[in-house]
């Protein structure tokens, strides 16, 4: 299954595959971790001891599938904080290219979900500083 979700990710018809039970059980194509924080709010069952393949997987994310219970994780692109944090909540962590941090958009600074979590442990705590960060680029 990680090959098709991989196919699924490179081909852009998705940024976000769960896999649950060797079945897909979820595509999303979105940015940022737009993608997890809905399957979070909407279906958080899903995520449940999954096996999530993302697109990008930072620190941000990271605390997202620790939040909802993610067994495994493969980042296209994995930063050594996601890595980590995925590694020491117990969850596989697994990526194509590991990076040091995950950049902004324009590549010139740290994404500013990764900067409002990177002193941050606690998943839920993670998720409202995420949502804090979210909301104010979105009002923009």
């Amino acid at each position: 299954m990680l090959n098709e979700a991989l196919r699924l990710i490179k081909s852009a018809e998705a940024s976000c595959v769960v896999i649950k039970d060797d079945e897909i059980v979820y595509t999303a194509n979105g940015r940022g971790v737009s993608p997890l924080l809905k399957i979070f709010a909407d279906e958080p069952d899903k995520l449940k001891n999954a096996f999530v393949v993302d697109k990008i997987i930072g620190k941000a994310a990271a605390m997202i599938l620790a939040a909802g219970g993610a067994r495994r994780a493969h980042g296209v692109v994995m930063s050594a904080a996601g890595r980590d944090y995925l590694i020491r909540h117990g969850i596989i962590a697994e990526y194509s290219e590991c990076v040091d941090m995950i950049a902004n958009r324009d590549g010139t600074d740290i994404c500013p979900i990764e900067r409002s979590v990177i002193d941050i442990d606690d998943p839920s705590e993670g998720l409202r500083a995420i949502g804090v960060v979210i909301d104010k680029l979105r009002s923009k």
